[in-house]
């Protein structure tokens, strides 16, 4: 004597729980993005050169974007505003008069591994929290 249930609207009710798993992670991250883009930002204005003139600073002016998205990809952009970004390179690269003083490639080298972690970490709590 083998009863039958039927269910109606199942699909539904999953795709509706598979959409809040999905949201979840989305958040953890974008977290994980931002924190990443941090890590390197404060790097960037720990080793950066800071003049003496009295005008806006480079190291005041680095921020990270929100998480954005572009050809299927999600990233944060680390940079200064208009007011001092014209001024990246000739710290970056030197100019005839003042060798280099790189500062925005070695903060990425230095903190690759730390930021690996970060994005690792936010991934795997996202599992967990699936």
């Amino acid at each position: 004597m083998a009863s039958e249930v039927e269910l109606q609207g199942i699909d539904g009710m999953l795709t509706v729980i598979r959409n809040k798993i999905a949201s979840g992670i989305y958040q953890l991250e974008n977290e994980g993005l931002r924190a990443s883009g941090e890590i390197i930002a404060e790097a960037q204005r720990e080793k950066v050169a800071v003049s003496t003139i009295n005008h806006e600073h480079i190291q005041a002016d680095i921020k990270v974007s929100g998480v954005r998205r572009g050809d299927g990809l999600r990233f944060v952009l680390i940079g200064t505003s208009k007011k001092t970004s014209w001024r990246l390179h000739f710290l970056e690269y030197g100019t005839k008069r003042m060798p280099p003083q790189p500062f925005i490639i070695p903060s990425f080298q230095e903190n690759k591994d730390r930021i690996a972690s970060v994005l690792a970490n936010a991934q795997r709590k996202g599992m967990m929290e699936a």
